[in-house]
């Protein structure tokens, strides 16, 4: 009889053991929830059990997957403990790893894994991006297997527990217990839906993966319920297919051919335009001999590299990425450009592989790409584009007008200079990013806004001596050159460090200077953006204005802007409108929500159905502008 209960204890060990693990990761999941809702200040009794319940609710659903897996793997298993047990740890390792690296990415940008962090890490050119040092990989690495040892170890001991048998009556009822937490936190949900309560709603971001339950076309299709929906916009109009330009811009012959240099400084925050932290290009502002224009209001077309540089070179919002993409569709610029006979130079710090900016924006001129700089990082690659600059100034055909184009990379983070440049200190000498997910000092957000600093008077540098050596060879009086960012850096001003994670002023709102010739200078405060390059530079080399909307979506930045103009800034996945009353989010595919009120300060809008309707006929253009280019 002994044996045969033996027998029979260690025929259901494997399971017995597997859903005690399973339970305790339930628990540790719920646990490491606590970084997603950390600083978040629900108002009410309804939003604040919607938060306490969705720990346990969301950490219970995500955890059905790996449960799914490790079952049969327990079962199919059991003849061979120390593999059953190496595969199941693996498995709630992995699972346990990936909500701490979440926290990470939420803790930084307030969003959590989607596809730009899976290109970010897909991409073999995503170094030049992101730069993650070495100690951090290694720590990673050593938690992850001390957690896989803990699993493991775990495992074991459960399953010698289970060998003397064990109760799980009180384990089964707390798995119960999670159905009716789980039931009544969707229920909290949908009824925050039906009503819009966005004190309920707009904490749901906040967990990952997290599963919507919505009853509103139930309540309308069966009991008749007259719901007043808020706007679902659809910004490809059921189009797929790219159709840019609809017609080639034509150009008067007897229009001046303008030399044009585009220098873009990575991260360059408007505020950055100091004579303190950007003293070269204060001082030719400052020239009388140098004719100068600033744009004091002027947005990128995103808050990201890739959509601030597409919308500059492109005029295209940020939607249209993925299909110029897929389809490696150079931008009318560069097109016009070449047939009217320019000479190329693109020089890059960062690869231009990544953003894929070799298969869309110079596509064309593969030849023509300088982003093998030498040097030791960012700092000393950026020194090293003014002789790449000086060698085909002196190189080209005189009588041939060219385009240059120069991305500036060293206040990208981790925010590189020399050590012997460094003006504004203590700055910080490194960036832990999984420190700084857990929140910033005071302190360590000085060092960081210094760093910053420092990085972006190193640029100016670099910037300098290359418009220095325009004007030493006599280039400037038949010169366009523009200086600006790709987009913002945010420093702590709204909770966010870095960009890519808000569409605010600190984010998408960058400097924007015309040098040299082919303008009228001064000052322009009204309200511009990344889009207007692309017409603004055509038309001044003789485009026709009329046709501007079949090859372009903005303005020209001499032409009178209205002061209440609305700008169009893009994410990776989102559109902003911005507004003087709050932005309004646009998913770029349906499926993924409504539009959504945030205020200035990136706090979800607890009302934002008027900001919505009052804006209506600025996001139906969007929604033209957005399917304008499609077929």
């Amino acid at each position: 009889m002994n044996d045969t209960l033996s027998a029979t204890v260690a025929e259901r060990k494997p399971a017995s053991a597997a859903l005690r693990l399973w339970l305790w990761n339930i628990l540790l999941g719920a646990l490491l929830h606590w970084r997603f809702v950390r600083g978040v200040d629900p108002i009410g009794f309804q939003a604040t059990l919607f938060l306490g319940l969705g720990m346990f609710s969301n950490a219970f659903i995500l955890s059905l997957i790996p449960a799914l897996v490790s079952a049969p793997l327990s079962l199919a298993l059991r003849a061979w403990p120390a593999v059953r047990r190496s595969l199941v740890a693996l498995v709630w390792t992995l699972f346990l790893t990936a909500l701490w690296l979440d926290g990470n990415i939420w803790g930084l940008f307030r969003y959590h894994f989607n596809g730009m962090v899976w290109a970010t890490i897909t991409n073999p050119a995503a170094g030049d991006a992101v730069h993650i040092s070495t100690s951090e990989f290694v720590m990673t690495g050593l938690g992850i297997l001390a957690l896989f040892a803990v699993q493991y170890l775990a495992l074991r001991r459960l399953d010698a527990r289970a060998l003397q048998g064990f109760k799980l009556s009180h384990k089964v009822a707390f798995l119960a217990l999670l159905i009716p937490i789980t039931l009544l936190e969707k229920e909290l949900y949908a009824y925050a839906d039906v009503v819009r309560d966005r004190r309920t709603t707009a904490i749901a971001r906040v967990f990952p993966v997290y599963q919507r339950l919505t009853i509103k076309s139930l309540l309308v299709k069966r009991f008749g319920l007259v719901l007043d929906e808020r706007p679902r916009i659809d910004l490809s109009g059921g189009n797929i297919l790219l159709h840019y330009p609809q017609t080639e811009p034509e150009f008067n012959a007897d229009a001046p051919r303008l030399n044009i240099v585009m220098i873009v400084v990575d991260s360059l925050r408007a505020d950055a335009l100091t004579p303190e932290v950007m003293p070269r290009l204060s001082a030719l502002i400052d020239d009388a001999a140098i004719p100068a224009r600033v744009f004091t209001n002027h947005y990128s077309g995103g808050n990201a590299t890739r959509f601030g540089l597409f919308s500059l070179l492109y005029s295209l919002h940020g939607s249209y990425w993925i299909t110029v993409l897929a389809e490696n569709t150079p931008p009318v610029l560069t097109r016009a450009l070449g047939k009217l006979g320019y000479e190329f130079l693109v020089l890059s710090t960062a690869s231009m592989n990544y953003p894929e900016f070799r298969s869309t924006a110079w596509v064309e001129m593969p030849d023509r790409v300088v982003d093998d700089l030498p040097g030791d990082g960012p700092a000393e690659k950026d020194l090293a584009q003014v002789p790449a600059l000086v060698d085909f100034l002196d190189a080209r055909a005189t009588d041939t007008p060219f385009f240059i184009f120069s991305l500036i990379d060293s206040p990208h983070q981790k925010y590189s200079f020399p050590a012997d440049q460094t003006p504004f200190a203590p700055y910080g000498e490194d960036i832990n990013y999984s420190s700084l997910a857990n929140g910033a000092s005071a302190q360590e957000q000085l060092e960081l806004r210094n760093a910053y600093k420092n990085s972006v008077y190193h640029s100016d540098r670099v910037l300098g001596d290359m418009l220095d050596a325009l004007r030493a060879r006599g280039l400037l009086e038949n010169t366009l050159v523009i200086v600006t960012g790709d987009h913002g850096e945010e420093l702590w001003e709204h909770g966010f460090f870095g960009h890519t994670s808000n569409f605010t002023d600190v984010q998408v709102r960058v400097p924007f200077v015309m040098l040299g010739a082919g303008f009228e200078p001064g000052q322009e405060n009204e309200p511009t953006s990344h889009l207007d390059v692309v017409p603004t530079l055509l038309e001044m080399l003789g485009a026709d204005p009329a046709t501007r909307a079949d090859w372009s979506l903005g303005e020209n930045l001499f032409d009178t802007q209205a002061p209440d103009r609305r700008r169009f800034v893009s994410g990776w996945d989102l559109l902003g409108l911005t507004t003087p009353d709050g932005i309004l989010v646009v998913p770029t595919e349906t499926h993924r929500g409504l539009v959504e009120g945030w205020t200035l300060d990136w706090q979800p809008m607890i009302d934002d159905d008027e900001l919505i309707k009052r804006e209506g006929a600025a996001l139906a253009r969007l929604a033209l502008e957005c399917s304008r280019f499609l077929r």
